[in-house]
């Protein structure tokens, strides 16, 4: 193997025209930096003039250009490619023009190499500042890549799957109420799109684009208790049916019962000088746990009893200090059960019957409201469940940014690293 192509295989360089002598490699000091510097060349006979396009011109040779090339680092240097690029002259049209490499894009002083090394990081859940640093680049170059190398999820680019599933998260500020619309296929669990505003004649609007037999495809909705959804499900969704997510339901009764403990543990707060109150705001999280996931066998110390106890020994002993306490804890693992069991006759019963329980009356009277799409949520598997996990990873990518503040480059690195985004081959040179 000759010493130009050892070069051109470290430096990952396809151009057969491109040429590197020995003694090529040296040291400089670039912007303040030591960095290392390959000197090569790029000379070929051109078959004819780009600017009038005929082939029997006659063309000179006309010297060098010399442009200083930054590639992706070496050993943690920061290297450049010094690349002369032979300059001709056409006598027809009395134009010069430059040869063009594949290895760098024309008027540019970044190798695609380069490029393709930030475009790859730009799919990890990094910050733009964070990337700029690790590839010696600025934060305008990457910037540049995203839009240059990434293509957008494109507006009614696609037809509406057979279960959607809505939710919303926390956007950039520009948005309206800084509340973001985004959906997912149901069962691919794939991302579809993202909206910049969640409130209804927006989304409206943006579903009003899909054709009626498009629309009529969706057989299910997904949604939490948020009522432009379901407002707009039967609206524009003829054939879809509501489903309420489980979780967020779960969720409503379970702050209620969090409520009915926080008054029960205020009122013990000078009982046997506070104990009650300390143990049942110490072990608040097994009394929300699922009766069916406490631990019955393995005991553990606990030192505000000074014992070993299991998980059910130790809710027992809690559950004595109050009778309310106890009948507001029998309720609401009764409707646990009942999702978890999927009794849809038990969850009616349950929300239907009187309760002394202030903080129950509002929670079981949306129940009641919306007792259609829960019946829905009992006789299907979906949920917002994949959306949810899909808003984490968004929560992550905005944290490590430190915010966003274009939605366009915000909806962008959502969808490459969420693996939607379609990678486009870059304008040719």
């Amino acid at each position: 193997m000759s010493y130009s192509q050892t070069i051109k295989d470290i430096l990952n360089i396809l151009d057969l025209n491109i040429i590197f002598n020995e003694n090529c490699l040296s040291t400089r000091k670039i912007k303040g930096v030591f960095s290392r510097v390959f000197e090569g060349f790029l000379d070929e006979t051109p078959e004819c003039c780009p600017h009038c396009e005929e082939k029997d011109t006659h063309i000179i040779k006309w010297g060098y250009t010399a442009s200083l090339i930054k590639v992706p680092a070496i050993s943690e240097y920061v290297t450049y490619v010094q690349l002369k690029k032979r300059r001709f002259l056409c006598k027809d049209c009395k134009s010069t023009f430059v040869l063009d490499t594949p290895f760098v894009s024309r008027n540019n002083s970044i190798s695609n190499n380069l490029k393709r090394l930030v475009a790859k990081k730009l799919t990890s859940k990094q910050s733009m500042s964070d990337i700029s640093k690790q590839a010696n680049v600025s934060t305008s170059t990457v910037y540049r890549v995203l839009k240059e190398w990434y293509q957008p999820i494109q507006k009614y680019s696609y037809s509406l799957p057979a279960v959607l599933c809505f939710d919303e998260f926390k956007s950039v500020k520009k948005v309206a109420g800084s509340m973001s619309f985004i959906m997912i296929d149901g069962d691919t669990k794939e991302l579809i799109d993202i909206l910049p505003d969640r409130r209804l004649p927006k989304i409206e609007k943006y579903f009003n684009g899909f054709s009626l037999s498009n629309r009529e495809q969706v057989k299910y909705v997904v949604s939490d208790i948020y009522q432009p959804y379901i407002i707009l499900t039967k609206r524009l969704f003829p054939n879809a049916k509501v489903v309420l997510d489980k979780f967020h339901l779960v969720q409503h009764i379970g702050r209620a019962f969090q409520k009915i403990r926080i008054r029960i543990m205020n009122q013990l707060k000078h009982k046997d000088n506070g104990i009650i109150y300390r143990r049942i705001k110490k072990y608040w999280k097994l009394l929300q746990k699922s009766y069916g996931k406490l631990d019955f066998i393995q005991q553990q110390w606990h030192s505000s009893f000074k014992t070993y106890l299991s998980e059910k020994e130790l809710l027992e002993r809690l559950l004595t200090y109050n009778a309310e306490l106890t009948d507001a804890y029998n309720i609401y693992q009764q409707i646990l059960r009942a999702f978890q069991t999927k009794d849809y006759s038990l969850f009616v019963d349950l929300i239907n019957q009187k309760t002394l329980f202030q903080e129950y009356i509002p929670v079981f009277k949306t129940f009641r409201k919306y007792q259609e799409e829960i019946k829905n949520t009992f006789e299907t598997s979906y949920s917002n469940g994949p959306l949810e996990c899909m808003n984490n990873h968004i929560k992550v990518i905005k944290r490590n940014a430190y915010g966003m503040r274009s939605f366009y480059n915000f909806k962008l690195r959502i969808a490459i690293c969420l693996k939607k985004s379609v990678f486009k081959t870059p304008k040719k040179i």
